[in-house]
């Protein structure tokens, strides 16, 4: 009886042993875990830095191709004014008749834009028309959801109205959660 009895404490103790081996490494798979999921909340927010630094250079490189194409339009707005100006003295000095004859020769049309010029301006107009009209939308649909009461809503397009009262209810959402719970 002493034997199984010391057999049963023997085994109880590697059980408890077994118990609190077992505790530690949950305790230090849970640590682990805990460590892991910092590590990756710190990587998504080194990413999302530099996704921001890379929009911003972006955002910089814009602004300077920007600066230089109203700068190139206003070039080409001057050479086309000096261009008509030219024309007319043309017109004037040899008649419309033998005007156009000369003209005639020369490569180019006489006063249309140059066909480059009219590819390129196409180009930017298919590029920023969409963006501006984005733009446009959003700032409607912001202005009439912070409208009193959200009553210029029902002013906006049909599809922007669902919009705007998505937006009416984010903004009444964010100034419920901005107020003192006592207030």
């Amino acid at each position: 009886m002493s034997a199984l009895e010391e057999e049963r404490r023997e085994r109880e103790g590697r059980l408890s042993l077994a118990v609190r081996t077992q505790e530690d490494l949950e305790r230090h798979l849970e640590k682990k875990r805990e460590e892991l999921a910092r590590a990756e909340a710190e990587a998504a927010l080194e990413a999302f830095k530099a996704a921001l630094e890379d929009r911003d250079i972006a955002a910089e490189a814009f602004a300077a191709a920007a600066e230089s194409v109203a700068l190139r339009l206003q070039d080409f707005d001057a050479a086309q004014e000096r261009a008509e100006n030219a024309w007319q003295a043309v017109l004037l000095s040899h008649g419309p008749s033998e005007a156009r004859a000369a003209a005639a020769e020369l490569p180019g049309g006489l006063l249309t834009q140059h066909g480059v010029f009219a590819e390129a301006l196409a180009l930017l107009i298919e590029n920023v028309n969409p963006r501006a009209d984005d733009e446009f939308e959003r700032n409607l649909i912001e202005a009439a959801a912070r409208s009193p009461l959200g009553n210029d809503i029902s002013n906006l397009p049909t599809h922007l109205q669902g919009l705007a009262r998505a937006r009416y209810f984010a903004i009444a959402r964010e100034g419920r959660r901005g107020r003192p719970k006592d207030a």
